[in-house]
């Protein structure tokens, strides 16, 4: 199998997983909105979140959601790892990354 090919099918894997785990990824492939985002690298499918202004009413420019941050990492961590990813979690950029089983 390709590369490209490993690719599509890890992030309909990861898509499937998240889906059947009761994540929202209606907005997985969206380049704008809210929610999860989950998207193809070069070498792995990458998960994000982008939180909704429902969620800041006041819209701060400092609004960090670090708490809901961390919780939906986890969560993430979680999810991927048991269904036997391989994944990281980058929080610096808010992202999981995520790789195929060795």
């Amino acid at each position: 199998m390709s590369d490209g090919v490993a690719l599509q099918t890890l992030f309909a894997d990861v898509c499937r997983t998240l889906a059947g785990a009761g994540f929202d990824v209606t907005s997985a492939r969206a380049e704008e909105g809210v929610g999860l985002r989950v998207r193809q690298e070069s070498d792995a499918v990458t998960v994000s979140w982008v939180p909704a202004q429902e969620l800041d009413p006041a819209r701060r420019v400092d609004a960090e959601y670090a708490g809901i941050r961390a919780a939906l990492r986890q969560a993430l961590l979680e999810t991927l790892t048991q269904a036997g990813f391989q994944v990281k979690a980058d929080p610096s950029k808010g992202e999981v990354r995520v790789r195929p089983a060795p």
